[in-house]
């Protein structure tokens, strides 16, 4: 069922922009200028207005945000889909605009930077990419009050829930690269001997992931050696046998399989009993020849640290080949 959040356009470029445009504008103004300045690589953005089809001369960029920084939008929701003179007139309407800064953010699914934007010389044109804003998304729902920075705003509730449902509505629409070289990466503690007990993947309720095929664990300095394939998820569930056995979205094997790791949980006295979690189905993928080391270093010194905080993203063909060190899937996110 749509939410009723999001846009009713009909033409796919306006009703992806306005989406996003809504949830940028239902978030408190700090989250929104993270999300913008990280897509722009910029700082100090200072946000007040919210605007679709905003009209200029011959130029009708997607969506405008305005005060001392104008932000316009250009998205494109196909490939190889940019029109290098529509940036231009965005460019000519951009200079009739009084603001201090301002930018035209090129919105598209292409994997690489597009011919049409490197070929325009103006530091005002930025490109981004969905994969991009999704990153970013999922980097502002992994704070909580215990580990944001001051300055740092923390989603409440319902500002997470729109953030997720946005991550959704753009995964629904295709926006995203492929899973197929993608693999979803751990932090795992506690995950990975609950995978080797009872091959599941328990994680907080509703937690946003793009779409993968394969889903690997990092614990003890290493990749582990087990990578196996996603099968399913149910976002939301309450870690009890009863409602387990009446939850209606679960296939009678994954039922008794779930049925089988709650009543283990129930009986060992796990926290995770009467939790309200996300639950990852998952098979027998591949192996790997040997577990991959990690070698990270921070920026800034030669000090280990950890490969994974949360989760990320490593290429399947890299991880296939049994690297010996995790720097050789740095460049794979």
């Amino acid at each position: 069922m749509p939410n009723p959040l999001f846009s009713t356009y009909t033409q796919g470029e306006n009703r992806v922009t306005s989406t996003v445009i809504a949830v940028l504008e239902h978030v408190n103004n700090q989250l929104a200028e993270d999300i913008l300045e990280a897509l722009t690589d910029e700082s100090d953005l200072s946000l007040v207005s919210f605007d679709n089809q905003v009209t200029g001369v011959d130029s009708v960029p997607d969506a405008a945000i305005k005060s001392s920084t104008a932000l316009w939008f250009e998205t494109k929701t196909s490939r190889d889909a940019v029109d290098k003179e529509q940036l231009e007139n965005h460019l000519h309407a951009l200079d009739e605009d009084k603001t201090e800064l301002q930018r035209l953010i090129v919105l598209t699914p292409d994997a690489r930077l597009p011919d049409e934007v490197a070929a325009i010389n103006d530091e005002r044109i930025v490109w981004a990419n969905f994969d991009s804003l999704i990153d970013t998304i999922e980097t502002v729902l992994e704070r909580d009050v215990g580990n944001a920075e001051a300055s740092m705003s923390v989603p409440t509730e319902r500002e997470a829930f729109l953030l997720r449902e946005l991550s959704r509505f753009l995964y629904d629409e295709d926006l995203v690269s492929g899973k197929e070289d993608r693999v979803l990466v751990v932090a795992a503690r506690k995950a990975w001997p609950e995978y080797q007990e009872h091959g599941l993947y328990f994680c907080q309720a509703n937690r946003s992931f793009k779409p993968v095929d394969h889903l690997a664990f990092y614990t003890d300095a290493e990749i582990k050696t087990a990578v196996p394939s996603v099968t399913d998820a149910i976002e939301s569930i309450e870690l009890t046998e009863e409602t387990v056995r009446n939850h209606p979205d679960l296939s009678q094997s994954q039922r008794e399989q779930l049925l089988d790791a709650v009543t283990q949980f129930r009986k060992e006295g796990s926290e995770r009993y009467g939790e309200t979690e996300k639950v990852i189905f998952l098979r027998d993928g591949i192996e790997l020849n040997h577990p991959v080391k990690n070698d990270k270093t921070a920026s800034d010194s030669d000090r280990t640290v950890a490969f994974v905080q949360g989760h990320r993203y490593v290429s399947f063909s890299k991880l296939r080949n049994s690297p010996e060190y995790t720097t050789e899937l740095e460049d794979s996110d």
